[in-house]
């Protein structure tokens, strides 16, 4: 689905992040919010679009969103529609701050979500109104009669960051932070929307840690079957992590076994020995992590792709008895 309005060069700051020589013009990536209210108008006059505060407030009265705001200011002048869009969509923002559409609320989020994952300070009191906001917001489009993944495929074309990904490490962060109560509501308040999606089934697991209980006990088991139905080698290897660090060494075996027999490439071949090397450095096990050290060594040049022999797996596999 593709990207609405702000959403598209949110993105592509995003990509000139990891790709400074990407070409691009300045005024699509500029960030708006950093100019003056004054500075926002003047660049407007400039491209032909010239109105004071009092006039953009009273023509936005009457308008939905900033998307058809710009429309209007932008009718004769095809050529900067884009850049007259992106200052009055910033204008919007800031100075209607009670009339907040569906994109004004995905660029907040957007912009929130960068800070979260580049910030080491943590803003969850923030995230505890996003997330509610969202949900409501969610909840409304299905009490208005349309399905859950509909509704959140279409949220989700307003944002230029991955949201279901993002919710997942949020929750995970919380998890890791002994926040069970705050990570199970959220989870909660997201099922509907992310139901057949394994790595929120993981994060269910994860949520039971130290509950030896029957349940618990089920929903791994049932959580194992989906996996090897729907193999996932990101989420088989994170799952391994956190068995060996829950100490179930019997089901972490068993698991890595069941994962050793699909893996077909030297890409996932090192993951796994990364895992056992971790495996072993946890259980202070020195003469067996040296000897997996020694065999990553020996194999840092194989290309990535190379296919991996049944004689390595057999022989990686024994090592591990």
């Amino acid at each position: 689905m593709p990207l609405s309005g702000r959403a598209r060069y949110n993105l592509l700051r995003q990509k000139i992040l990891k790709d400074p020589m990407l070409k691009v013009e300045p005024w699509q990536i500029l960030n708006y919010r950093d100019l003056s209210t004054n500075e926002l108008f003047s660049r407007l006059a400039a491209l032909g679009a010239e109105i004071s505060i009092e006039n953009f407030e009273t023509i936005a009265m009457e308008r939905e969103s900033p998307e058809e705001l710009s429309e209007v200011l932008s009718a004769h002048k095809s050529l900067e529609r884009d850049k007259i869009y992106l200052i009055v969509f910033e204008l919007w923002r800031r100075l209607l701050v009670d009339r907040a559409t569906i994109s004004i609320f995905s660029d907040e989020l957007d912009y929130q979500i960068e800070i979260y994952e580049n910030d080491s300070q943590k803003n969850e009191e923030l995230f505890q109104t996003l997330f509610f906001e969202l949900a409501d917001i969610l909840d409304c489009n299905v009490d208005r009669g349309q399905k859950p993944k509909t509704v959140f495929n279409n949220f989700k074309s307003y944002l230029g960051k991955d949201l279901a990904g993002f919710i997942y490490h949020f929750i995970d962060d919380q998890i890791d932070r002994g926040n069970k109560t705050f990570a199970s509501e959220i989870l909660s308040n997201f099922s509907e929307y992310l139901s057949d999606n394994l790595w929120f089934d993981f994060l269910r697991i994860k949520l039971l840690r130290g509950v030896p209980t029957d349940y618990a006990t089920g929903m791994m088991a049932r959580f194992l079957e989906k996996l090897k139905e729907k193999p996932n080698f990101d989420i088989y290897f994170e799952l391994l992590r956190y068995l060996f660090q829950t100490g179930d060494t019997d089901l972490f075996i068993s698991t890595y076994r069941e994962l050793l027999k699909k893996i077909k490439t030297e890409e996932h071949f090192m993951e796994m020995l990364d895992i056992i090397f971790e495996f072993y450095n946890l259980n202070d096990l020195e003469k067996e992590e040296n000897l997996i050290k020694e065999l990553i060594n020996e194999r840092k040049d194989i290309p990535s792709r190379k296919k991996v022999s049944s004689e390595d797996k057999k022989n990686l596999d024994q090592l591990l008895i």
